[in-house]
């Protein structure tokens, strides 16, 4: 028989961990906030900090993509395709998570 761990007491070293984890969570968000006056407004490296939300994505989409087979890399191209005809990010994951989903199903 399977028994399931008593969750309505915590150790010490969990309560700590979740406090540290908040602690980092909140210093990177206050850091991000004291130092983004700091940032360049104008120029080269501006343009690349604009663009680096698209590029991490990116980097975490494609590599997933590309593992899931075939269907994945039609799964991504439907994505991108719907985004550039449509210029919706929603319709465009829906489209793509439709495709992998169909043909995951009727493909296997």
């Amino acid at each position: 028989m399977m028994s399931f761990p008593d969750l309505t007491t915590f150790s010490t070293a969990s309560v700590l961990t979740i406090l540290g984890m908040a602690a980092v969570t909140y210093g990177m968000r206050l850091g991000g906030l004291l130092m983004a006056d700091r940032l360049p407004q104008h120029g080269r490296w501006a343009h690349v900090l604009e663009r680096l939300p698209g590029a991490v994505l990116i980097s975490v989409w494609v590599p997933s993509a590309l593992s899931a087979g075939p269907i994945g890399i039609a799964g991504a191209a439907a994505t991108v395709i719907t985004m550039i005809v449509v210029r919706n990010l929603f319709a465009a994951m829906v489209a793509g998570m439709v495709l992998v989903a169909a043909g995951r199903y009727f493909l296997g």
